[in-house]
């Protein structure tokens, strides 16, 4: 028995995460932006001519949507890796597939710098004709080329075992991690800063075009990892018994690593690397509802996208410069991890 209650954890997760979106939509440099949009919409004052609605509709709207739609994302594709290699460290972070779409990124920006009349160019073009870009593209390829690679291994006649899966994982990130090195230094000074900056994560956007996009990418992806819920908990004993009880572990590893690596290669691309969301908020609401991963998933959405709401709104309170909400998120979850991990004095984290 958890000490909240798996009813008492839902409504104390649910409670929380509409007030940390609220809260994201009343906090800012305006202060009182929110109490004003209402007074103007309620006059009935046309945004364009209200200061007030179109700050909260055009910034920090979007600015919140897109927070609450990556952290959901990155949480739930956690714990589905959490669940399906039964090891507590996988995310698609450990696993390599940010570090890969990181590059893929680098990699499409850096060809369409040096080469924007070649062949990058051209295929830059032609994915902005539907709503695309390049540097999208990169990310997922190379996401979906190392989530297939892990793939194979979890997948192989003579099954590895989730431990060395994951030390695959770490060691693919860490090559992923030099090549981004690599792209740095061949970098012009003014591709560099944008790309730096967009490296640390940031969910500052404008306008509802990537909004949109984060939102084609991570709600049918999610929707597919929360129809694997039941299945997750059979395959947390081990895949023999699951497939003994009904499941059909390929399909069910299949469809784990392709939707996942798309869904965070489509978060990546649009916001960044965001680190420890898919780590820490799916043991964390692990803590307060138990294992049931048909209560755990959906949670973890739900906090997910509070969580890095409340980064967000860190970044815009305690610094006088806005701070990338990757380096907040990092500074928050290896503290609430490490607590986590003495909570639980360090044994495994099934139960």
């Amino acid at each position: 028995m958890t000490r909240l209650g798996p009813r008492g954890g839902i409504l104390f997760v649910l409670g929380m995460t509409v007030v940390l979106v609220v809260l994201s939509l009343a906090i800012g440099v305006e202060g009182g932006a929110f109490a004003g949009a209402w007074r103007d919409w309620r006059a009935g004052i046309p945004m364009a001519e209200s200061v007030n609605l179109q700050i909260l509709f055009l910034h920090r709207l979007p600015r919140t949507l897109a927070a609450a739609l990556a952290g959901a994302g990155l949480a739930v594709a956690g714990c589905a890796f959490q669940a399906l290699l039964r090891n507590p460290l996988a995310t698609p972070y450990t696993l390599g597939v940010a570090s890969a779409g990181a590059l893929g990124a680098w990699i499409a920006v850096i060809l369409v710098g040096r080469y924007p009349d070649g062949l990058a160019g051209q295929i830059e073009f032609a994915l902005n004709g539907v709503g695309l870009s390049l540097r999208q593209f990169g990310a997922f390829l190379l996401a979906a080329l190392d989530m297939g690679f892990i793939y194979l291994l979890a997948t192989r006649r003579a099954r590895m075992s989730p431990a060395v899966l994951l030390l695959a994982g770490v060691t693919l990130g860490m090559m992923a991690n030099a090549g981004i090195v690599l792209m740095r230094y061949l970098a012009s000074p003014d591709l560099l800063v944008s790309m730096e900056r967009w490296l640390m994560g940031g969910v500052a956007v404008i306008g509802y075009d990537e909004v949109t996009r984060l939102a084609i990418g991570v709600i049918p992806c999610a929707l597919v990892l929360l129809y694997y819920a039941g299945q997750y908990d059979q395959i947390g004993f081990s895949p023999e018994l699951a497939a003994g009880r009904g499941v059909n572990v390929t399909n069910l590893q299949r469809g784990t690593f392709i939707f996942g690596s798309l869904m965070t290669a489509m978060i990546v691309a649009e916001v960044g690397p965001i680190g420890f969301v898919g780590l820490v908020v799916p043991h964390a609401v692990r803590a307060c509802v138990g294992a049931n991963h048909r209560v755990l998933m959906p949670l973890s959405v739900v906090a997910g996208a509070g969580f890095l709401c409340f980064c967000d709104i860190v970044t815009r309170l305690l610094f006088v410069q806005e701070t990338p909400v990757g380096i907040v998120s990092s500074f928050i979850g290896v503290p609430v991890f490490i607590a986590l991990m003495l909570r639980r004095g360090f044994t495994d984290w099934e139960r």
